[in-house]
């Protein structure tokens, strides 16, 4: 299991998307340590000074409540949960598990989200088709995270075909500059939701706490 490395607080807003997932706009507070890379483009509904980036959800069953402008977060490169949809013996099923490590195809994806490389296509400057879009990279994110078995169309089913042919190819390989924030209140711990982040990594320094000599390894079998 990776050990998480703490990087401050951050604030956590919606933008586009319309499925309960991202594009979410995260916002680092004073002490946060990271500068995550962002797309560059325009937040729907605006943001605050600091130091923001979008971001999508890892889990379709654990909140992140706006409400909540105080969130403690960890860096990870996988997911965290005390919720009941991710422990043992829950017969909903435990979608991935409580400590759930990042898959090379998700990674693939946001990298490509960020870097605007999506060979499938990504509109960044219509506000309906970035909705659009947003819900089918989210949908397509949850399915390879195994959140959601339901099978894949559309656009959504693009994203997924690109991100196993760039890892089945070897043309992607681990998780690059992706890793998971761990979102957690600041008070008694309670976990909410492991967002995606794109950092540009150090050469081993700041990172060698994150267990990351398996970094090539895909947990699950393509499907």
């Amino acid at each position: 299991m990776a050990t998480p490395v703490y990087v401050g607080h951050i604030w956590a807003n919606d933008s586009y998307g319309s499925i309960g997932g991202g594009e979410f706009r995260i916002t680092g507070q004073a002490d946060f340590t990271l500068n995550p890379r962002s797309t560059g483009t325009a937040f729907q509904f605006g943001a605050p000074p600091g130091i923001n980036f979008e971001s999508f959800c890892l889990e379709k069953f654990e909140g992140l409540p706006f409400e909540i402008q105080d969130f403690k977060a960890d860096l990870n490169t996988e997911t965290v949960s005390q919720a009941a949809d991710y422990q043992p013996g829950n017969p909903a099923g435990t979608h991935g598990g409580a400590n759930d490590p990042l898959d090379a195809r998700t990674a693939y994806l946001y990298a490509g989200f960020i870097n605007m490389t999506l060979t499938s296509g990504y509109d960044y400057l219509n506000a309906f088709n970035r909705t659009n879009d947003a819900d089918a990279l989210q949908t397509a994110i949850w399915f390879i995270e195994e959140e959601d078995a339901t099978p894949l169309s559309g656009k959504a089913l693009a994203f997924f075909n690109e991100a196993q042919a760039a890892v089945s190819s070897g043309a992607w390989v681990g998780l690059g500059d992706v890793r998971v924030l761990n979102i957690y209140t600041n008070t008694a711990r309670a976990d909410y939701q492991d967002l995606l982040v794109m950092i540009p990594l150090p050469g081993g320094a700041a990172m060698a706490g994150l267990g990351l000599g398996g970094l090539a390894m895909i947990r699950r079998r393509p499907r």
